[in-house]
Order: C-alpha cells, then sequence, then structure tokens
C-alpha cells in the first residue's frame, strides 16, 4: 500500500491547476486589450493587461517570468488558435484547386478579423530565444507537405530526388507567399478587394505555380475531387 508521502498531493495539484487558469485568465485579456482597444501594431501595456483580468500588474509576475514570457506566451495563445483553424481546413476533401482556396480562405478571413493579433504573433520580442509564428508556419507547411506527397503518390508521379529534396522549401515558398500577400491587403484601410474575391485571386495564383511546376515535370493534375482518385487507386 502507499504512504500518504507518495500519493499525490491534491492541494499540489490544485494550486498548479489555479495557477493555469489564471495564467490563461491574463491570456484572454490580452487577446481582448488588443482586439477590443488598439490599433493594429500598437504597443500593449501591462497595465492594459492587468485592468482587464482585474489584477494588480505585479499578480501577472506570478504567473509568467517576466515581460518577455508574458509577450511569447501571448503570441503562442494567438498562433495555437490560427492553427487549429488552419489546421482542419487541410484535407483532402474537394478538388486540389478547391483545396487551396479552403486553405487560403481560411487564412484570409482569420486574418481579416485578427489584424492585430497577427501583427503581434509577427513581432519580434526582445530576449526571446523563440519564435512562435516561426513553429506554427512550419506545422501548417508539414501538413500541406503531407498533402501534396499524397496526391502525388496517388497519382503515381515520377518524382526525382532533387525535387522531393525541395519540396519543403518549395511549400515554405507558397506559405510565405500568401501570408505576405494577407498581411499587406489586412493592412489597408478598406479590405479591397473583398475578402471572397481575394481568396480566390490568390488560390488562382498559388494554383497556376502548382500546376505550371507538375506540368514543366510531366505531371497532369485531373480537375476531380481527391476522393474520387482514392476510389480509383483503392479499385
Amino acid at each position: 500500500m502507499g504512504t500518504a508521502k507518495n500519493q499525490p498531493d491534491g492541494r499540489k495539484r490544485r494550486w498548479q491547476q489555479h495557477n493555469a487558469d489564471r495564467r490563461q485568465a491574463v491570456l484572454e485579456a490580452a487577446l481582448t486589450v488588443l482586439a477590443r482597444d488598439l490599433e493594429p501594431g500598437a504597443d500593449l501595456s501591462v497595465q492594459q493587461i492587468a485592468e482587464e483580468a482585474s489584477v494588480h500588474r505585479t499578480v501577472l509576475y506570478r504567473y509568467f517570468e517576466d515581460r518577455t514570457d508574458l509577450d511569447v506566451a501571448i503570441q503562442q495563445e494567438i498562433c495555437n488558435r490560427a492553427g487549429e483553424l488552419l489546421l482542419a481546413a487541410v484535407t483532402l476533401e474537394g478538388t486540389p484547386r478547391q483545396i487551396i482556396e479552403r486553405i487560403i480562405g481560411a487564412y484570409v478571413g482569420w486574418g481579416a478579423e485578427n489584424v492585430a493579433w497577427m501583427r503581434f504573433a509577427e513581432r519580434d520580442i526582445a530576449g526571446a530565444s523563440v519564435k512562435p509564428l516561426d513553429d506554427a508556419i512550419g506545422q501548417i507547411a508539414e501538413q500541406i507537405e503531407l498533402v501534396i506527397g499524397g496526391f502525388l503518390a496517388l497519382l503515381d508521379a515520377e518524382v526525382d530526388d532533387e525535387d522531393r529534396d525541395a519540396l519543403t522549401p518549395y511549400v515554405f515558398l507558397l506559405v510565405g507567399g500568401v501570408m505576405a500577400a494577407v498581411r499587406s491587403w489586412s493592412s489597408r484601410e478598406e479590405l479591397r478587394p473583398p475578402a471572397p474575391q481575394f481568396t480566390r485571386l490568390l488560390a488562382d495564383v498559388t494554383w497556376l505555380q502548382i500546376e505550371g511546376l507538375a506540368a514543366s515535370r510531366n505531371i497532369e493534375v485531373p480537375d476531380v475531387p481527391v476522393e474520387q482518385l482514392l476510389n480509383l487507386k483503392e479499385a
């Protein structure tokens, strides 16, 4: 039988959960201030966060090591929310062109609604050893690369070693280009063209790049749902 000393400390667990809950409440407060009160790119003060969270500013640092830790945690929370939305869009449902437009549309919509969050996530935080946005981009690019790899396998496409080695940086090129375009578009006082048209434009440009590169490798990309290709492969 376990002794009291070896049993989990319930009070310690409750205290840890309390701290985690308070930390999350501070992050929620920071996101609220960013979205509601600040112009995109404006400075976010600890006092603003503390007032929104209904705590004294010195209390914030019970849950964060310092201002750098706080800012990086805010960036991580923003990237987590954007990442969940985008990863949900990276599926094999629809035609290749529809898949591209769905992923881009998810990011355009999120970017239009969360400009201040986007600008904060892009910041270089002094003293930070990590940048959550870079990690988030890497995760999205990895999933897109898996989709492309799976699609090439369905087509029984012959891809040489050099092209396989170049696939990862090529996907980062596509992702980075879309992100840069959305950043420029979302910086305008008036979002024109409107989001649906802008999404279609980005999807057209991205699709032409992919289709053109495939054609240069003698790979024909059929305009049919991927599910249909899966069924043909299994037949």
